[in-house]
């Protein structure tokens, strides 16, 4: 049986200016009381990303089915915005931030696995739109043998 991971990245913004916010880390304590790069909400979880202006929404594991997700995910970003809100932030739609400079924007996560995001940016100079301005979809799916793949 074939079954899927998804994973959904969102770019965290100023309400007003859409400005890059990064304060993913604090999103994450203020939904779970305490400091976080992962919560789980049931079949549902948000994470922390490479990027501190970059929160992660994804299904807590695999998934033998897609239908249900979108409403899912809804009822989290409307979750996160309720938070972001507090802060006169949001996440902002689409795939890449329209004047987004990385040289100047872009922050690396520091707290848990942040020594792991420090040696990335150290070989890959992670400042770059391809690193730093970007927002994601991802659909992983299994393959248990080699028919499946």
């Amino acid at each position: 049986m074939t079954t899927f991971g998804i994973e959904l990245e969102y770019m965290i913004v100023d309400r007003q200016t859409l400005d890059v916010r990064p304060i993913c880390d604090r999103v994450l304590f203020e939904a779970a009381g305490y400091e976080a790069s992962d919560i789980e909400f049931g079949d549902v979880a948000w994470s922390n990303e490479l990027a501190l202006h970059v929160i992660e929404i994804k299904s807590n594991g695999p998934t033998d089915t897609l239908e249900g997700w979108p409403q899912r995910f809804s009822a989290h970003v409307r979750r996160i915005n309720e938070i972001l809100g507090e802060h006169d932030a949001c996440l902002l739609p689409g795939g890449m931030h329209p004047w987004m400079n990385p040289d100047r924007d872009f922050q690396l996560w520091p707290h848990d696995n942040g020594a792991i995001y420090a040696a990335f940016d150290r070989i890959f100079d992670c400042r770059g739109h391809g690193w730093a301005n970007l927002q994601s979809v991802h659909l992983n799916l299994s393959f248990e043998d080699d028919a499946s793949f």
